[in-house]
């Protein structure tokens, strides 16, 4: 727990050194330099603001006077002009209309200073033809603008004029013929954003507007500012302007043909921001950054650096998963103390996930081995009980009694009622016997069986049901039916190991032991035969329970005969 008497916050700490160490001394040569260039730094800023409004208003009227120069196109260029005198001799509305797509596509279709160019006949304003960037653009234009165009073209002779609709400006001019007669009427959507976007290169923008013949473009100003705010006559060139605690930049530029007006309102905030005196108070602040560099230094390292290294360190022996290491609490400073107790807390939780990964994992073992214990053959007991079923009908007999107290046991065997996962070997041998019972009746004296048991050895605790399934995979593929079958059964230990040996007299064959080799690899096989699947899933078990050094092998002996070993590891659990 923390004491909260003795803790005290870091930052406080830092602020405090701060203030007595830097923060006040830097104030007081701040405001010294400030005072002694402040005047010298507002003319910089001016002409740097001046500069910069003049290229940007410059290029913007560039651009302007460039798309004029291109609406004129319409007017210069014969294309139209012939096109129409054909159509007043033929009437041919197709062809009028091809000649004037053709022609609106070839000259603006990529011109960027365009949003949309209409052009319609005056004698058939339905015969028209257009071309633009979105398809938003000619919705509105169809939607808001149309009406108001076609009444302005009207009154308008062979000049251009701006119009405001909507948000959006378009530039409209009459096409005229050789007897300067309009015949068509030409409008373009400027691309405003694109053409008079250089404004925002202005040192300090923050927003602007622009006037053509007092139209506004962008809709900042509900009118020019530069006839209400400014009374000089010369406004060919940029004028800065303060007026209360906003910075303004005008200009007035008269073409003779049309009139222009640029408004920029400045960023204070950013112009303020910048200041030729930094260079000043750098130099300052390093000769008063020594002292304080050491005392921060020192400063640092009793009070972040060794609690900092503590927890390093702790975090090592994480690493060497020494899960529950507790770092000692740093009481002097409050973050750390919240840190080492936040870290101790994420050791104990690690300590606690990992011991629960590890039941979990022990958990899942166990249920893979069930899982793999309760595959008996089913096709056993069907035999058995045809055996039954013969013997019943052929007399009354003892036998029937005892192959049936056999089977019993072999079901009880199976069922495992008690849950239990490992057993004595007696009583692993008792399955073994009650199912050698019953094959014995099968076969007669076809069948030979032999033990040499290690008595010693029946108490060991081993997994139940190992031993049946290597019975009878010995009797299935050893017991020739023709002659006679040989069955022996050895049980011995060596020190920490127990061996459970099954011989039987049968011959492997090449195509056995490939199919040996498959059954007790890694990899599952989908092996139809329960024998064959038995004898998997008991090396499975063992290797679960027991690991990679123990399992079955079965393999040939120097006679000839084959010989299943099965190795179960003995430790100071594995006898009673």
């Amino acid at each position: 727990m923390k004491k909260a008497g003795r803790s005290r916050q870091l930052k406080w700490s830092m602020i405090k050194m701060l203030a007595a160490g830097w923060f006040l001394p830097f104030l007081l040569i701040s405001i010294m330099l400030l005072f002694f260039v402040s005047k010298r730094m507002d003319r910089q800023l001016q002409n740097t603001i001046m500069t910069s409004a003049d290229k940007s208003i410059e290029l913007c009227e560039l651009r302007l006077k460039q798309a004029m120069e291109s609406s004129k196109e319409a007017s210069y260029q014969p294309m139209l002009k012939e096109g129409y005198a054909r159509y007043l001799q033929d009437g041919d509305d197709v062809k009028l209309n091809r000649t004037a797509s053709n022609f609106i596509i070839q000259h603006y279709r990529v011109n960027t200073d365009f949003n949309l160019t209409y052009l319609y006949f005056i004698h058939d304003p339905e015969n028209a033809c257009m071309t633009y960037q979105d398809y938003y653009d000619a919705k509105a234009f169809m939607d808001y603008a149309l009406e108001e165009v076609m009444e302005l073209s009207r009154d308008l002779d062979t000049s251009i004029v701006f119009v405001n609709i909507h948000g959006r400006m378009y530039m409209v001019r009459n096409i005229v013929d050789s007897n300067f007669r309009p015949f068509a009427v030409l409008t373009m959507e400027l691309n405003v954003e694109d053409m008079f976007g250089g404004l925002r290169a202005i040192w300090g923008f923050h927003e602007g507007d622009v006037f053509i013949d007092d139209v506004s473009v962008f809709g900042v100003y509900e009118e020019d500012p530069c006839l209400t705010l400014i009374e000089e006559k010369d406004m060919e060139k940029p004028h800065y302007y303060h007026r209360g605690e906003k910075a303004y930049i005008y200009m007035r530029l008269d073409s003779g043909w049309h009139k222009t007006a640029y408004a920029v309102t400045l960023d204070e905030s950013v112009i303020a921001g910048e200041t030729v005196v930094l260079r000043y108070l750098l130099i300052m602040l390093a000769v008063f950054m020594i002292p304080l560099i050491i005392v921060v230094f020192v400063f640092f390292h009793q009070s972040v650096n060794k609690p900092i290294g503590a927890l390093r360190d702790a975090y090592k022996e994480i690493e060497k998963e020494h899960y529950g290491f507790h770092v000692k609490t740093d009481t002097r400073h409050e973050e750390f103390a919240d840190l080492d107790e936040a870290f101790n807390s994420m050791s104990d939780k690690l300590q606690y996930q990992f011991e629960k990964i590890y039941l979990e994992e022990l958990a899942l073992r166990d249920a893979n081995i069930m899982a793999l214990q309760s595959q008996i053959n089913p096709h056993f007991l069907n035999n058995t009980l045809e055996i039954i079923n013969w013997e019943a009908r052929m007399a009354e007999n003892y036998k029937i009694s005892a192959m049936i107290e056999s089977l019993s046991t072999m079901l009880e065997a199976t069922m495992n009622r008690g849950r239990k996962q490992l057993i004595p070997l007696s009583e692993e041998m008792s399955y073994a016997e009650a199912y050698l019972y019953i094959i014995s009746r099968r076969f007669g004296e076809k069948l030979s069986i032999t033990k040499e048991i290690d008595e010693n050895c029946l108490q060991v605790m081993v997994p139940r049901l190992i031993v049946q399934p290597i019975l009878e995979n010995a009797i299935e593929h050893g017991v020739n039916f023709a002659g006679k079958g040989k069955i022996r059964i050895r049980i011995s230990r060596e020190e920490d190991r127990l061996f459970i040996e099954v011989m039987n007299n049968g011959k492997l064959t090449d195509k056995d032991r490939e199919k040996i080799a498959q059954l007790l690899g890694e990899k599952d096989v989908r092996e139809t035969r329960s024998v064959s699947l038995g004898i998997q899933n008991v090396n499975k078990r063992l290797k679960l329970l027991y690991g990679g050094d123990c399992g079955l092998t079965i393999k040939s002996d120097k006679d000839g005969y084959t010989v299943s070993t099965i190795i179960v590891k003995i430790d100071n659990k594995g006898e009673q």
